[in-house]
This record gives structure tokens, sequence and C-alpha cells, in this order.
């Protein structure tokens, strides 16, 4: 199994360290092959928050082909694992770019069957923020989300019974991910991601001109068929899809409330509000 880690971080932090340890673990397991990305190594420009990659298309990003290198990688292999330091109550800067750059995955998301693990060498006060940006990203581009670990490593040289506290804390990680990667699971989204999956198809079909990729997708997927449950087939219960397309039709009401219709039918592409 290819496993493709894309880190957020230095080269000698402890970032680098923690994973280090990991895959040493994972690699105890058997049928592993790793390739490590540094951001570091490639140079993508702030996002400028143009949002033509969710409305038109990622093709359209002014920094598209950057992106798409790592995406080639990600879409190849069988597990990514991101890891970042802790920077302020975050992922690091660089991480935080690249998340900015792949969020339209959101929007039409296409790693599914992809397994995800999340790591941070930060402290528990950290631990929230710093996963949030990641965890949501990761399910809404389809993966599988296979569990976080931090690990807190200070500034100053540990005890061997702490240090051995981080390496139990890391094994137990290195195993259960592999555990869950070599298993074959029909697909069960939860109920977040099946009205994620309502909401976007509704507000697509509302506004087709301006949400253009979004209507693409969804109508490659043939997701404007109500018989669709979701992206792909998958194992979703009766009352799910009956409370979601409940909601779905409350939240168009609710879009119609708040538009003027006139300006709205005249509206195409990246569309911004005046105050």
């Amino acid at each position: 199994m290819k496993i493709l880690s894309i880190i957020g971080a230095s080269t000698f932090g402890n970032t680098t360290e923690v994973l280090r340890y990991f895959k040493s673990q994972l690699e105890k397991c058997g049928g592993y092959e790793f390739e490590d990305l540094y951001l570091q190594d490639h140079k993508i420009d702030f996002c400028t928050g143009c949002h033509s990659c969710i409305m038109l298309g990622q093709e359209k990003c002014p920094h598209y082909l950057a992106v798409k290198e790592i995406e080639d990688k990600m879409m190849q292999a069988d597990g990514v694992i991101l890891a970042t330091p802790g920077y302020m109550f975050s992922v690091s800067g660089i991480m935080k770019n690249f998340l900015d750059h792949v969020a339209y995955n959101c929007h039409r998301p296409k790693y599914f069957g992809k397994k995800i693990f999340l790591i941070s060498s930060c402290t528990k006060w950290q631990e929230e923020g710093v996963f949030i940006p990641m965890k949501t990203w990761a399910q809404g581009a389809g993966f599988d989300l296979c569990g976080s670990m931090y690990i807190d490593m200070m500034p100053f040289p540990y005890s061997e019974g702490e240090l051995e506290k981080r390496r139990n804390k890391v094994n137990e990680a290195a195993f259960s991910f592999d555990k869950i990667i070599k298993e074959k699971k029909e697909i069960k989204p939860e109920f977040s991601r099946i009205m994620i999956f309502h909401a976007f198809r509704t507000m697509s079909a509302m506004f087709p001109k301006v949400m253009q990729a979004d209507y693409r997708y969804f109508t490659s997927k043939n997701a404007y068929d109500k018989k669709t449950k979701w992206y792909i087939p998958a194992k979703i219960s009766f009352l799910k899809n009956f409370i979601a397309g409940m909601i779905e039709k409350k939240m168009k009401s609710s879009i119609m409330d708040m538009i003027d219709k006139e300006k709205a039918e005249k509206a195409e592409g990246v569309f911004r509000n005046k105050l």
C-alpha cells in the first residue's frame, strides 16, 4: 500500500520526528511504501480568495498546476497522512494555505475509498483547533478518516519514562491505522456528510450559472435525480435520507426568501454582494 505524507512543517522539527516514528511502526506491519511530500518544497502562492475553484472549476485557480501536482499524488495513494505542528491553536500557515487551495473538494469530493490519518506535534490545549480544519476538509473531500493523533514535544529533554509514554501512544495509533486501512468496509456516510450532499445539490440546481462547476459535477453524478442518495453508491438508511430530504426542502425555501430573484436570474460566475 502506498502512503503519501503531506507535511506542513520543516524537515528537522518535532512533526517530522513524530511522523518518522509513526511510519517506523507501520513498517513493522508490512506491506507499505512511503512518500514524504514537504509543502515547503512546492511553491504555492497564497490563496487569493477569488473563489474560481469553487464556482468555475479548480482548473481556473491561478495556482492550479502546483496544486494539481500534489492532488495527483493523493489520487495515486492508498492512504494519506496530513502532518502539521500546532501554530496559534491551528495548523501551520503552509498547511492552511494548502487546505485553502483544495477546499473545493468539499463541494465536489473525489477521494472516496481512500484513507487518511492526521498527525500533529502540539499540546492538549491546541488539539481541537489544530484538527478541526484538517478533519473538516478530509471528510468533506470524501476520505475515510481513520483517526488523529497529537504528541506534545516540549523544548527540553524528556525522561525515558516520558519518551516511552509518547512511543506507546504512537504505536497504538499506527497499529490502529494499519488495521483500518487494510479493512474492506461498505461506505456508510455520517448524516452530516449526507446533508452536505443535499445542500450543495440544491444550491447548484438553484444557481447553475453561479455554481457552474458544482452543477457540472452533480449532473455527472446524476444527483438531480431524487433517487440518487449520495455522490456514489453507499449504505444510507431510509430515515437518514428522508430527514435530509426534508431539511433540503426547508433550506431551499429559506434561500428563496433571502434572494433577489431578478438579480439571481442574471447572476453568472463568481458573484459578490455589495453592502
